[in-house]
Protein backbone atom coordinates (compact mmCIF):
# COMPACT_ATOMS: atom_id res chain seq x y z
CA UNK A 1 0.00 0.00 0.00
CA UNK A 2 2.74 2.65 1.44
CA UNK A 3 4.62 1.78 -2.30
CA UNK A 4 0.91 2.36 -4.35
CA UNK A 5 0.93 6.14 -2.42
CA UNK A 6 4.09 6.80 -2.79
CA UNK A 7 4.20 6.02 -6.73
CA UNK A 8 1.71 8.02 -7.04
CA UNK A 9 2.73 10.99 -4.93
CA UNK A 10 5.54 10.40 -7.38
CA UNK A 11 3.32 10.25 -11.00
CA UNK A 12 1.80 13.67 -9.05
CA UNK A 13 5.04 15.37 -8.73
CA UNK A 14 5.86 14.61 -12.19
CA UNK A 15 2.92 16.02 -14.06
CA UNK A 16 3.12 19.32 -12.79
CA UNK A 17 3.19 21.60 -15.51
CA UNK A 18 6.51 23.68 -15.70
CA UNK A 19 6.45 27.81 -15.78
CA UNK A 20 6.80 28.19 -19.45
CA UNK A 21 7.82 31.53 -20.49
CA UNK A 22 9.24 33.04 -17.17
CA UNK A 23 12.49 34.29 -19.39
CA UNK A 24 10.09 36.88 -20.60
CA UNK A 25 9.67 39.19 -17.51
CA UNK A 26 11.76 42.03 -17.19
CA UNK A 27 12.21 44.38 -15.22
CA UNK A 28 11.82 48.55 -15.72
CA UNK A 29 11.46 50.62 -17.25
CA UNK A 30 9.85 52.77 -14.10
CA UNK A 31 11.51 50.68 -11.62
CA UNK A 32 14.71 48.56 -12.12
CA UNK A 33 14.58 46.18 -9.86
CA UNK A 34 11.22 44.97 -8.77
CA UNK A 35 7.72 44.23 -10.51
CA UNK A 36 8.67 42.41 -13.75
CA UNK A 37 6.41 42.58 -16.38
CA UNK A 38 6.35 40.95 -19.99
CA UNK A 39 5.20 42.85 -23.29
CA UNK A 40 1.68 41.56 -24.67
CA UNK A 41 -0.11 42.00 -27.75
CA UNK A 42 -3.14 42.98 -26.06
CA UNK A 43 -6.75 43.96 -27.68
CA UNK A 44 -7.40 46.24 -25.22
CA UNK A 45 -5.65 49.22 -25.47
CA UNK A 46 -5.51 51.70 -22.59
CA UNK A 47 -7.58 54.87 -22.82
CA UNK A 48 -5.47 57.64 -23.19
CA UNK A 49 -5.67 60.21 -19.89
CA UNK A 50 -6.84 58.27 -17.18
CA UNK A 51 -5.99 58.57 -13.80
CA UNK A 52 -4.46 55.46 -12.59
CA UNK A 53 -5.61 55.62 -9.15
CA UNK A 54 -5.09 51.87 -7.64
CA UNK A 55 -5.36 51.03 -3.98
CA UNK A 56 -3.69 48.11 -2.77
CA UNK A 57 -4.81 46.59 0.37
CA UNK A 58 -2.00 44.37 1.97
CA UNK A 59 -2.80 42.46 5.15
CA UNK A 60 0.41 39.26 4.41
CA UNK A 61 3.72 39.14 4.33
CA UNK A 62 6.52 36.23 4.41
CA UNK A 63 9.18 36.35 6.70
CA UNK A 64 12.86 36.70 4.63
CA UNK A 65 11.13 37.48 1.81
CA UNK A 66 9.99 40.23 -0.90
CA UNK A 67 6.06 41.00 -0.35
CA UNK A 68 4.21 39.86 -3.95
CA UNK A 69 1.87 42.20 -3.00
CA UNK A 70 4.10 45.23 -2.63
CA UNK A 71 5.91 43.77 -5.73
CA UNK A 72 2.48 44.19 -7.38
CA UNK A 73 2.49 47.59 -7.22
CA UNK A 74 5.95 47.64 -9.21
CA UNK A 75 4.32 45.40 -11.87
CA UNK A 76 1.92 48.12 -11.93
CA UNK A 77 4.07 51.06 -12.17
CA UNK A 78 6.24 49.09 -14.72
CA UNK A 79 3.04 47.71 -16.99
CA UNK A 80 1.87 51.31 -17.02
CA UNK A 81 5.31 53.06 -17.67
CA UNK A 82 6.21 50.36 -20.47
CA UNK A 83 2.73 50.70 -22.28
CA UNK A 84 3.33 54.92 -22.88
CA UNK A 85 1.32 56.13 -20.06
CA UNK A 86 3.29 59.51 -18.19
CA UNK A 87 4.28 58.38 -14.50
CA UNK A 88 2.16 61.46 -13.92
CA UNK A 89 -1.01 59.42 -14.48
CA UNK A 90 0.38 56.51 -12.32
CA UNK A 91 -0.98 56.94 -8.54
CA UNK A 92 -0.77 53.70 -6.46
CA UNK A 93 -1.47 53.83 -3.08
CA UNK A 94 -0.87 50.94 -0.55
CA UNK A 95 -2.86 50.60 2.68
CA UNK A 96 -0.98 48.31 4.81
CA UNK A 97 -2.04 45.97 7.87
CA UNK A 98 -1.87 43.78 10.16
CA UNK A 99 1.21 41.23 9.83
CA UNK A 100 1.94 42.92 6.31
CA UNK A 101 3.05 46.01 7.89
CA UNK A 102 6.17 44.26 9.54
CA UNK A 103 7.45 44.44 5.78
CA UNK A 104 7.48 48.30 6.04
CA UNK A 105 9.44 48.66 9.26
CA UNK A 106 13.01 49.40 9.39
CA UNK A 107 15.55 46.37 9.97
CA UNK A 108 15.81 47.09 13.60
CA UNK A 109 11.93 46.41 14.00
CA UNK A 110 12.12 43.69 10.95
CA UNK A 111 14.48 41.49 13.08
CA UNK A 112 12.39 42.13 15.99
CA UNK A 113 9.46 40.64 15.08
CA UNK A 114 11.44 37.74 12.98
CA UNK A 115 14.35 37.37 15.14
CA UNK A 116 17.41 38.58 13.48
CA UNK A 117 16.16 38.14 9.49
CA UNK A 118 17.08 40.71 7.06
CA UNK A 119 14.10 42.99 5.73
CA UNK A 120 14.20 41.96 2.22
CA UNK A 121 11.39 44.97 1.19
CA UNK A 122 13.58 47.77 2.29
CA UNK A 123 14.92 48.79 -1.34
CA UNK A 124 11.37 47.91 -2.81
CA UNK A 125 9.79 50.66 -0.51
CA UNK A 126 12.90 52.65 -1.37
CA UNK A 127 11.92 52.50 -5.16
CA UNK A 128 8.36 53.11 -4.73
CA UNK A 129 8.01 55.85 -2.23
CA UNK A 130 10.70 57.36 -5.12
CA UNK A 131 7.97 56.91 -7.71
CA UNK A 132 5.34 58.71 -5.49
CA UNK A 133 3.42 55.87 -3.88
CA UNK A 134 1.71 56.64 -1.22
CA UNK A 135 2.05 53.67 1.50
CA UNK A 136 -0.10 53.75 5.12
CA UNK A 137 -0.03 51.78 7.79
CA UNK A 138 -3.49 50.92 9.83
CA UNK A 139 -2.88 52.44 13.33
CA UNK A 140 -4.88 49.89 14.68
CA UNK A 141 -3.07 47.07 13.41
CA UNK A 142 0.29 48.94 14.62
CA UNK A 143 -0.81 49.34 17.97
CA UNK A 144 -1.99 45.34 17.93
CA UNK A 145 1.78 44.66 16.56
CA UNK A 146 3.31 47.42 18.53
CA UNK A 147 4.58 49.14 15.74
CA UNK A 148 5.36 52.77 16.12
CA UNK A 149 5.62 55.00 14.12
CA UNK A 150 9.46 55.76 14.46
CA UNK A 151 9.61 52.22 13.27
CA UNK A 152 8.13 53.03 9.78
CA UNK A 153 10.39 53.61 6.76
CA UNK A 154 11.08 56.88 5.65
CA UNK A 155 7.92 57.87 3.43
CA UNK A 156 5.53 55.46 5.01
CA UNK A 157 3.21 57.05 7.07
CA UNK A 158 0.87 56.09 9.88
CA UNK A 159 -2.64 56.31 9.30
CA UNK A 160 -5.71 55.94 12.03
CA UNK A 161 -6.83 52.75 10.57
CA UNK A 162 -7.13 50.76 7.09
CA UNK A 163 -10.54 51.39 6.82
CA UNK A 164 -10.27 55.56 6.68
CA UNK A 165 -7.65 55.45 4.71
CA UNK A 166 -9.26 53.02 2.33
CA UNK A 167 -12.50 55.49 2.72
CA UNK A 168 -10.70 58.80 1.61
CA UNK A 169 -8.58 57.28 -1.44
CA UNK A 170 -11.95 56.22 -2.35
CA UNK A 171 -13.24 59.73 -1.71
CA UNK A 172 -10.11 61.13 -3.93
CA UNK A 173 -10.97 58.82 -6.80
CA UNK A 174 -9.13 55.46 -5.96
CA UNK A 175 -10.20 52.09 -6.62
CA UNK A 176 -9.35 49.26 -4.74
CA UNK A 177 -7.36 46.84 -6.73
CA UNK A 178 -9.03 43.31 -6.29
Amino acid sequence: MKLRLCFAGALVAMSTPAWAGMDQFAYGPAITDHGAIAKVDSDQPLAPGIDYKLDFDIGKGVPGKVNTDLDSVARLINMLAASGVPMSKIHPAVVVWSAGMIDVTKQSRYEQEYEGVANPNIALVEELVAKGVQIYVCGQSAVKYDVAKTDLLPGVKMALSGMTTHAMLHAQGYLVNP
